[in-house]
């Protein structure tokens, strides 16, 4: 019966812990000066949106195997690495190489 109690408490903690690390704001560029400004925004419960200088697109991102995907509802997929020992992501995006989004 104890274990049982030990078990039941370890799960309520664990369900109410805060909000995943990963949710917040991530700014930055690509490594060339040409390329454009991006913003990503991860919100509780899976939703979000990835901004390319003026455009918005809206998405959704889980976390998979150390890193956050990113599902794109234009139909895109895009893996985003964290930076070890850095607040920061990497993503690699398509024509424009890697891009280092710093979360502020």
């Amino acid at each position: 019966m104890r274990s049982g109690w030990v078990l039941l408490s370890v799960l309520l903690v664990w369900a109410c812990e805060s909000p995943s690390a990963w949710e917040g704001r991530y700014e930055g560029s690509g490594t060339s000066p040409s390329s454009p400004g991006v913003t990503l925004t991860l919100l509780p419960g899976g939703k979000g949106g990835w901004s390319v200088e003026q455009e918005t697109t809206p998405l959704r991102w889980e976390e998979r195997s150390g890193s956050v995907w990113l599902h794109l509802k234009t139909g895109g997929v895009l893996a985003a690495r964290p930076v070890p020992g850095e607040p920061a992501l990497l993503v690699e995006l398509p024509g424009v190489g890697m891009v280092k989004l710093h979360k502020r």
